[in-house]
Order: C-alpha cells, then sequence, then structure tokens
C-alpha cells in the first residue's frame, strides 16, 4: 500500500490506474518491492521532468495543518461603520487576523482560497502560503512550500481544476492536493516589482502584467532601501523590444561602499548601478521583460510579448466581450537618481480584436508619462530632484505612444481589477478596482499628507474600490472611507465563482515609519528605535503589521 501510495503521487494522473493495477498484480516478496522502490526513487526526477503538465506536480504530501502564524478570525470582529458604499449594497467582514493577504479565488464547490502574501517592501517576510476555506468555513492550508513572496495572485482555471499563483519571479500551478507545478520561470521580478495579477483570456491564454526592476529606468540609491541593490548589484530594466539609447547617466551615492561616504558612482539607464551608457548604445529586448503584459499558452509555453512601456502593470482583466483587456498601471515615484514628480496612475484599454497589433503597443515608459506626455514636459520636474535639472528622454527613436484610459490620482496604488459578470450583483459590465493607497511623503515627498501630525488633518488619498466603465473610462467610488484609517489597504478585488458577490482584500495595518519599533515586528506600543537606511536617500519604509489583514464580503442589500 505504501509503494502505490507513492508511485501513484508520483506519476498524479498519468497512468495511475494503470501503475496502480500492475502492482496489485504482482506478488513479490519485501525484497523484490524494496529494489523497485529504490530503482522508481532514481529515476523518479527523470520521468517526472517528460510528463504532460497537467499530470504532474512537483510538490508532494497532504497540506499541514493550519499554522499558528496568527489564528484568522481570533479577536473582535472588524467593523464595517468605517465604509461609504454605493446603494444597494452592503459590507461584510468573512475572514479576519490574516497577514498580509493579497488575494482570493474561488472554486467549482464553491471553496475561497487565500493568499497570504508573504512579503512586504520594509524587511517584513513571513511565510508566503495558501488557505483553503470550504463551504463549511473549515480553514486549512493548501500548500506553504515552493511558493516566494510576494504571492501577487491565485486564478482557479475551471477547466482542469487548477490554481494558477503568480509569485515572485515564477508562474506556478497548485492541484487540489497543495502540489506545485513551475509554469514559467525567471520573470524580472527580484527588484521594486513584480509579476501581478492573472487573467484567463477567452483564447484559453494566460496573461499576466510584470513590473519593472526600478522606478523610472535607472538604478540608484534607492534601490538599497528596496534592499535588492545590496544583494544583485547586477539587476537592470529589460525592454520588450530592441531599443537604443540617449546615453544620458545619473550621479548617486555609492551604498554599496557604506565605509566611504563620499564614494559617488553613475549609472546610466537599462544597465546595471555602477555603469555608465553612450549615446545610441542598444539594448536587447526580451519577451521576458519588465513593464509588459505577457502571455502564454495554459502549460506556460509559447510565451508572448502582449504591450511594453507600462512601469508596474498590477491589475488585469478582460471585459464581458473578451475584446479589450484592462489594465491598472501604477505611476512613477518621487524617488531615486531620476525622479518624476505629478505622474499619476492610470487604467489602460488594450484592443484584444485587433491581433497585429498586439506585442507593437508601447506605453511610453520611461520617456513619457501622464496622458502619454512627454518626459520633457516641465510638470514633470521634481524639486527635490538631486541635479535640480528637467528630466530628458533615455531612449532614441520612440515608437507611437498608447494614450490610457483613465487618469487616477498620483500615487493612489492602484490594485486588482474584476470584472461584473452577473446580473444579480448589478452593474454588470463595470470592471471594479482596487486602490491600496498612497505612500506619502516617502515616494512622493509633496504630495497631501497622510498621517496624523500635530496642526494637521489628514487627507485619504486611495484606499477605496472603484468602478469603472470600460467603454467610457468614467469611474466614480464604490466603497471609501468614511475618515482617514490605516487598516483597509484593498490590494485583492476578486467576485465568487457564481459572479454573485464581491470580495475585497484589505492588506491590514500599514504605515510609514522612520524609525523601527523596539523589538521587532509590527506590534504597536514599542518604543522608537534607529533610523532605517543611513546609506541610501530613502529614510523611511512601509511598515505593516501582522494579524490585521481582513477580507470583507459585497453583496446586493435587496
Amino acid at each position: 500500500m505504501h509503494l502505490v501510495f507513492n508511485l501513484s503521487t508520483i506519476f498524479y494522473y498519468q497512468n495511475e490506474e494503470k501503475i496502480t493495477s500492475k502492482i496489485h498484480k504482482q506478488n513479490k516478496s519485501n525484497s523484490v518491492v524494496l529494489v523497485v522502490l529504490l530503482f522508481f526513487t532514481l529515476i523518479t526526477s527523470t520521468i517526472v521532468s517528460s510528463l504532460p503538465f497537467n499530470n504532474v506536480f512537483a510538490q508532494l504530501g497532504p497540506a499541514e495543518p493550519l499554522a499558528p502564524q496568527g489564528l484568522v478570525n481570533s479577536g473582535n470582529r472588524p467593523s464595517n461603520d468605517i465604509f461609504n458604499i454605493s446603494s444597494g449594497y452592503k459590507i461584510e467582514p468573512v475572514l479576519w487576523n490574516l497577514t498580509i493577504p493579497s488575494t482570493v479565488a474561488f472554486d467549482d464547490n464553491g471553496s475561497m482560497y487565500v493568499a497570504e502574501s508573504g512579503y512586504s517592501y520594509g524587511g517584513f517576510k513571513p511565510l508566503p502560503r495558501i488557505l483553503k476555506v470550504d463551504e463549511s468555513g473549515n480553514v486549512t492550508v493548501l500548500v506553504d512550500r515552493q511558493l516566494n513572496g510576494p504571492i501577487t495572485d491565485i486564478e482557479f482555471n475551471k477547466k482542469n481544476g487548477v490554481l494558477y499563483v503568480s509569485h515572485r519571479g515564477i508562474i506556478s500551478a497548485v492541484d487540489v492536493g497543495g502540489r506545485v507545478k513551475d509554469l514559467i520561470v525567471g520573470l524580472p521580478s527580484t527588484g521594486d516589482h513584480h509579476n501581478n495579477q492573472l487573467a484567463l483570456g477567452p483564447d484559453g491564454r494566460i496573461y499576466f502584467g510584470q513590473g519593472t526592476v526600478t522606478n523610472t529606468g535607472v538604478v540608484g540609491d534607492d534601490n538599497y532601501a528596496y534592499e535588492w541593490l545590496k544583494t544583485s548589484p547586477e539587476l537592470h530594466d529589460i525592454p520588450g523590444k530592441d531599443i537604443t539609447l540617449t546615453g544620458q547617466n545619473f550621479e548617486s551615492v555609492n551604498p554599496l561602499t557604506p565605509q566611504n561616504i563620499t564614494d559617488y558612482v553613475t549609472t546610466g539607464g537599462f544597465v546595471p548601478f555602477g555603469h555608465n551608457t553612450t549615446t545610441s548604445q542598444a539594448i536587447k529586448g526580451d519577451v521576458k521583460c519588465g513593464g509588459c503584459i505577457i502571455s502564454s499558452n495554459i502549460n506556460g509555453t509559447d510565451l508572448k510579448m502582449v504591450a511594453w512601456g507600462l512601469r508596474n502593470p498590477y491589475g488585469i482583466a478582460f471585459t464581458e466581450d473578451g475584446k479589450k483587456l484592462i489594465v491598472t498601471n501604477n505611476g512613477a515615484d518621487e524617488r531615486g537618481s531620476r525622479r518624476i514628480a505629478n505622474d499619476s496612475d492610470k487604467i489602460l484599454s488594450i484592443d484584444m480584436s485587433n491581433s497585429s497589433n498586439l506585442g507593437n503597443l508601447w506605453y511610453g515608459w520611461p520617456d513619457f508619462f501622464g496622458n502619454a506626455e512627454p518626459v520633457t514636459d516641465p510638470k514633470f520636474k521634481s524639486i527635490s530632484s538631486p541635479d535640480n535639472k528637467q528630466p530628458q528622454f533615455l531612449m532614441q527613436n520612440h515608437p507611437p505612444v498608447e494614450k490610457p484610459l483613465a487618469l487616477l490620482g498620483e500615487g493612489v496604488a492602484v490594485t486588482q481589477a474584476a470584472l461584473s459578470n452577473n446580473s444579480n450583483f448589478g452593474n454588470r459590465g463595470a470592471i471594479f478596482i482596487g486602490e491600496f493607497g498612497t505612500a506619502a511623503p516617502l515616494i512622493h515627498p509633496f504630495a497631501d499628507i497622510t498621517q496624523e501630525m500635530p496642526g494637521f488633518k489628514p487627507n485619504i488619498t486611495g484606499q477605496k474600490v472603484i468602478m469603472l466603465d470600460p467603454n467610457t473610462g468614467n469611474f466614480s467610488d464604490f466603497v471609501s472611507l468614511k475618515k482617514f484609517n490605516k487598516d483597509f489597504r484593498p490590494i485583492g478585488v476578486k467576485f465568487d465563482n457564481k459572479g454573485d458577490a464581491l470580495y475585497i482584500v484589505s492588506y491590514g495595518k500599514t504605515i510609514l515609519r522612520e524609525s523601527v519599533p523596539t523589538g521587532g515586528s509590527g506590534i504597536p506600543g514599542y518604543r522608537s528605535g534607529a533610523g532605517l537606511y543611513p546609506f541610501a536617500t530613502i529614510h523611511a519604509t512601509v511598515w505593516p503589521y501582522a494579524n490585521t489583514g481582513v477580507i470583507w464580503k459585497i453583496t446586493p442589500s435587496e
């Protein structure tokens, strides 16, 4: 029995009945069985790598019981009194006390899957995992191995009963037993931004957004504060197609030599930190590009670049007719060696009905911002820029620039998108989009004050869910806050499998800190410690708190 279980697990669905029947027919001694087991153990890796995608998953064994990373639904039930919500709808919490949750998905049986991201800027890296909540409300761990934080999205495929997972640098499939099969690897996701939300297209392909390595094309000391420059100084942005550079270079302090406070380096666009560029220098493009929309077959083969020149395309959703792909794109931050001011978050609409254009659509990054306007426009000059100069182009010979469908606020941190396709919920055809909320004044130093300070009343920037008409680009608030609240940070937006309930994943309490609490993790009431980044120009960080994430459910009230 033990041998039969192991073999059927290794081979998964492929030839499972055939193998089992053969083993039952064999009547061998224990020594022969051990020889067979040893033989199959030695050749397992070769066999597994050669089998078809749908039948093989890398991780073996059942899911473990719920680990004490915060007991789900312990403590007080969150109050919905903090919200404004559109007339005719009600909102209620269904799960709370989660640690930086990021997204949900639903299978055909009504079970909900919840991803706890496992990563946050600021060095907070708890265990990335996916929880399963069955129809009775029982919570178990589906998988907590072979996942890279952050998990940015999970999507259930009804055709094969598999969860697709977007986690840092990888697109994977996870079966009902928690076994993981990597489909796409090597995505450029170890910099500032990651691979993001997934969508299953009407053509049967997977679509996902991939963010850029840097803020505006140049590696600088701000990337030290984002933690990766100190460990991966070879990283740089990768365009979707071949480009030539203007040769512009930027000076910054060198945080890689903290023992020498007078050490400065110059860095160009699309090259590693400390590397200069020259006029007309060629940079090769790649399908595994940054700031792109990428698609593949359902098994991860046949990668194609759909659109490029985006900064951080976080949310992605098809319209009901499948002819448009709606993308949410984060605008530039006012940080680093090449600072851009007054750039807004955006919503893009990609025409999927014209296949000849796909792969040729360029949305302007890193040289066009706002409403597809050139970076040489005075509005984009930052008064906090180290060189106090007007930004110039990094690229020569720009392709035609596509304009966004809609402009949102500056620094609202737009997140996931979800289509309403059920008349029972209402607003059928609308796209619902999350806004995490600004990190001002950290990355937008002259934006509205959002922290409670003596003599200042904080403004609410983002921290809402909006409803978009994908035909016109018009949008309105669907869920917003009545007053400033640090706990509501909408990052995941999904409908259930019937489409009659909308789920909002709130990342949890998140503040900006210029010092760390004594004692380490995000625990209120602790004394402040020392400053955070003495070797970089960013001296603050986003500071999330454990066990504060909530899943909210919205349904019609009548």
